[in-house]
């Protein structure tokens, strides 16, 4: 129905509105509907704070019986840090509860249909659904494996090269692309880089926000042997020089010397130690498991081209972003990508001179 899709849109321009702000929880988004307008809009504004329904049902300032809920996720059935959706949303007099998408957590996911049916609240769901589903599929990969969702973002140029040759920092995206780059930076609680990136690049991995504030994620320096140890002083690198320096954190895999892990503590870095190889699924299972513990929902991998190797020798990808420019390079580093996987279209745009490719990787049998 249009009205259907009217409103549940809106529901999801809600959600949307804490953007990288919800994690571990998911962005939803409600609005509130009686006599074909909306009485009231709501959504989750970030972890802890109460549920959309709830924040929806704070802002009535009319009579709530007899009105329909349109919420981007259905509504929870048991009790949490704020109490149950479906309860407020039963005690509030709603008729009728139109959900996107059911939750994908095992926990809730199909519950609150016959809890609503019980007590006399219709209820439909699938309205947008692919739509609200895309919106949450950092929560959707995490409520259901507890590990970290993990992304690799490349940019390439028209004929495939990720730079003019390798250790040369090289701008490959325009301003359009950057500026996409920065939005999915702010959407994930990590980003990661290798170490041949941070000697060629010296890269911030900092964030700016709408309204121009700068924020940092936690920021994953990929060092498996321990080179950094060879260093008498970190300091000339941004992510251990700058202000937001305690977010940055060093990983080192299972072929870093304890005497190195110990000399880059020394220098002030904190270290993360994964103690398996670097290139092994296992390595790559620990991190995201490890990252989930501490409540890191998601990483980004902006390279190098090495590290994206080891990620996709082990088919550890959930998530890919590929920009390519129409820029041709005619020489330089080959992209990896076409060795190891398709991908899985979510959504392809034009960014200015520049082409997004982003979705599921669909990795390609060895032959």
């Amino acid at each position: 129905m249009p009205d259907d899709e009217f409103y549940m849109a809106r529901a999801l321009q809600l959600a949307q509105k804490a953007w990288g702000k919800t994690a571990p929880n998911p962005m939803v988004g409600a609005v509130l509907v009686k006599g074909g307008r909306i009485i009231a809009e709501g959504y989750h504004h970030a972890d802890g704070l109460p549920h959309a329904e709830k924040d929806c049902l704070s802002h009535v300032n009319f009579s709530a019986p007899g009105a329909t809920m349109y919420v981007s996720l259905e509504p929870c059935s048991t009790h949490g840090r704020t109490g149950a959706c479906c309860e407020a949303i039963c005690s509030a007099g709603i008729s009728e509860v139109v959900a996107a998408c059911e939750d994908p957590n095992p926990l809730h996911r199909g519950r609150a249909w016959p809890y609503l049916a019980s007590r006399g609240v219709k209820s439909r769901c699938g309205v947008l659904e692919s739509q609200a589903r895309e919106l949450n599929f950092i929560f959707n990969k995490n409520i259901v494996s507890s590990e970290a969702l993990l992304a690799i973002k490349f940019a390439v140029s028209k004929d495939g090269k990720l730079t003019r040759r390798r250790g040369e920092p090289t701008r490959v995206s325009g301003d359009s692309a950057r500026a996409d780059t920065m939005k999915w930076r702010s959407l994930f609680q990590s980003i990661g880089v290798g170490f041949g990136t941070l000697l060629s690049d010296n890269p911030r991995l900092t964030r700016r926000l709408a309204g121009g504030e700068l924020s940092c994620p936690l920021r994953l320096i990929f060092d498996a042997s321990a080179r950094l140890a060879d260093f008498d002083d970190l300091s000339a690198f941004n992510v251990f020089g700058d202000s937001f320096k305690n977010c940055t954190r060093v990983v080192c895999s299972g072929e870093s010397s304890e005497a190195a892990r110990r000399k880059i503590e020394t220098l002030g870095a904190a270290l993360m130690h994964i103690d398996a190889p670097k290139d092994s699924p296992a390595f790559w299972n620990l991190l995201k498991r490890g990252l989930y513990r501490e409540r890191i929902c998601s990483v980004f991998i902006e390279g190098g081209a090495g590290l994206f190797e080891s990620i996709c020798r082990s088919r550890a990808a959930d998530y890919v972003f590929g920009y390519q420019s129409g820029e041709t390079f005619g020489c330089g580093l080959d992209a990896f990508s076409e060795k190891y996987f398709d991908i899985k279209l979510v959504e392809e745009a034009r960014l200015g001179g520049d082409t997004l490719r982003r979705g599921y990787p669909l990795w390609i049998r060895k032959q």
